[in-house]
């Protein structure tokens, strides 16, 4: 069974296109290593991250993630067992994307912040699997 979890965070300090390079470098070595899959996305400031792997694996990845100096405010939204590993041929896809696409993604339209859209998306497991679905649709194309 695959596990799991999807959180938020804030950046510290803005993240150029050098910083997140670093990070997907840094990410998909780690996660090669763990048999670990997901997605970042990143959004003024923002980050959204789908992870799938085994359970231990992640809850154990978390506690290094939530330590990570660039970032905070860590907040795990969606955490549970998965039919299956839905970002299977990406160790860490990655997706910038502006607040109305999120928002579109999650059936959000016209929400006002990124906040707005992550409570959005954290009270409503649909506007969950909205959004994987139409992230997985995204990477496709």
């Amino acid at each position: 069974m695959v596990y799991q979890m999807i959180y938020s965070s804030q950046a510290n300090t803005p993240m150029s296109i050098v910083d997140l390079e670093e990070i997907l470098v840094d990410a998909r070595t780690g996660n090669e290593k763990r048999n670990v899959t997901g997605a970042l996305v990143y959004i003024e400031g923002v980050f959204l991250q789908i992870l799938e792997g085994e359970k231990e694996t992640l809850q154990r990845l978390m506690k290094s993630i939530a330590a990570d100096t660039r970032h905070s405010r860590v907040t795990v939204f969606h955490e549970g067992d998965a039919d299956g590993p839905l970002f299977s041929n990406w160790r860490m896809a990655y997706v910038g994307a502006t607040p109305e696409q999120m928002a579109a993604w999650a059936g959000l339209e016209g929400a006002a912040s990124i906040t707005s859209i992550l409570q959005g998306i954290q009270r409503d497991p649909q506007r969950r699997s909205r959004l994987i679905e139409n992230l997985l649709g995204t990477l496709a194309s």
